[in-house]
């Protein structure tokens, strides 16, 4: 009775772990048609220039983050601006009735078009958002702070 018992539970456990194999193989495939759906083209960037409809810092739509919506010559294009954090560190603010120019790529993202900002530009700022493969830069910090000694003096 127990040879049975032990052939039925390792029977049961090499098609679990048949299973499981077969479930994470598939998991790997979605993973990879996610990924390579997404591929921001620098040769396809285009420029779009326009005035600052609405600014949300922290939309929810995808991709979440910073999302303006701006108005150009041929329509309103709703705008992601990579991360909030590096425009306010580079005190890059946007407010309704801002003119702007924006270099970027536009890609869908299911709930419609987005344009991925790489570069905005605001009068005589302008800032790099994404890099070239379109991953958005996280914020630059101007540098260490001075400290001072117990003996006075800075370093």
């Amino acid at each position: 009775m127990k040879p049975k018992i032990r052939m039925c539970l390792g029977s049961a456990a090499f098609a679990g772990a048949l299973l499981a194999v077969s479930f994470a193989g598939a998991q790997q495939k979605s993973a990879q048609i996610q990924q390579t759906s997404f591929s921001y083209d620098v040769s396809r960037e285009t420029q779009i220039q326009g005035t600052v409809v609405s600014y949300t810092a922290a939309s929810q739509m995808a991709p979440i983050g910073p999302h303006a919506l701006i108005r150009t010559s041929s329509g309103n294009v709703d705008v992601h601006l990579g991360n909030a954090d590096r425009m306010k560190i580079n005190d890059v603010f946007l407010a309704a009735g801002d003119s702007v120019k924006i270099v970027g790529s536009n890609h869908n993202f299911g709930n419609g078009d987005v344009f991925l900002a790489r570069v905005l530009q605001k009068g005589n700022q302008t800032v790099t958002l994404r890099n070239a493969k379109g991953i958005p830069l996280e914020p630059e910090h101007p540098g260490p702070a001075k400290t001072r000694s117990i003996m006075g003096g800075t370093r």
